[in-house]
């Protein structure tokens, strides 16, 4: 039963949270906020709106390569950190890439650090028990000296 919740509920809430933590470090480096900016309310909805939009624009983007990295991150059983980060960096430097010249080094930065963002929160969240509801043979006891 765990390991149904597992692929039901804690692989789905993990690519979410790992989409808002990406949209979070996209955005962060961008938003300048005027003192006086800090309490009209349209501001801030502006802002969130902006937030999901490119939180929906993150998932957009990473949910056909981090799904099949996923899928593999399960059936092989790999859950290093290392490697979740890793895939998080080549996704994010590949999304900055893609489309030579497109944008400024602050916005590819951003999107480097987006995606590792995107790895390391995935990995805290769902990706440190991938493999675990596989049935792993008992290796037998070494042998006597």
């Amino acid at each position: 039963m765990a390991q149904v919740l597992r692929f039901l509920f804690l692989i789905p809430v993990g690519f979410v949270l790992a989409c808002f933590a990406a949209s979070f470090a996209l955005l962060w480096p961008f938003i300048d906020l005027p003192s006086a900016a800090a309490i009209d309310p349209f501001v801030w909805t502006e802002l969130s709106l902006g937030f999901f939009a490119q939180a929906a624009q993150v998932g957009t983007a990473a949910l056909l390569p981090w799904g099949v990295f996923m899928v593999l991150t399960e059936a092989l059983g790999k859950r290093s950190i290392l490697l979740h980060a890793a895939a998080g960096l080549a996704a994010g430097f590949m999304a900055a890439h893609i489309p030579p010249g497109a944008g400024s080094a602050s916005l590819e930065t951003a999107m480097i650090v987006a995606g590792l963002a995107f790895g390391l929160v995935y990995w805290i969240v769902a990706g440190h028990g991938a493999g675990g509801w596989r049935r792993r043979e008992a290796t037998p006891p070494p042998p006597p000296a």
